[in-house]
């Protein structure tokens, strides 16, 4: 079993009138690398409406597992590198976070 040792976590607000729009470009990469990568551990893409944000959570085995992934073809098309995320993303912040509690496997 690969271990947690990287969380990467953004926090990301649309422009108006483009709330399902940040949706859909915030939850497809995690979905297509999770098909694609062992080291893609856990993530969850949460919306809230109300406060016009999206926030993208995923921990992976370690961080050179994302960021490799993304220097490919592969992963620049799966991010979104063609996506025009400046008409979209009104602010965006990233985290590069190490784990340092938590659960990742259901309780038994």
């Amino acid at each position: 079993m690969n271990y947690p040792t990287y969380t990467f976590v953004s926090v990301s607000t649309a422009k108006p009138g483009k709330f399902e729009d940040l949706v859909r470009i915030a939850k497809a990469p995690t979905s297509k690398m999770d098909k694609k990568s062992e080291g893609l551990l856990a993530y969850q893409v949460s919306a809230d409406q109300d406060k016009n944000t999206v926030i993208v959570w995923a921990t992976f085995d370690k961080k050179d597992t994302l960021y490799s992934f993304l220097e490919t073809e592969e992963g620049k098309d799966d991010h979104g590198e063609n996506e025009e995320m400046e008409s979209i993303i009104e602010s965006f912040v990233m985290y590069d976070l190490e784990p340092i509690s938590g659960r990742l496997l259901p309780k038994k």
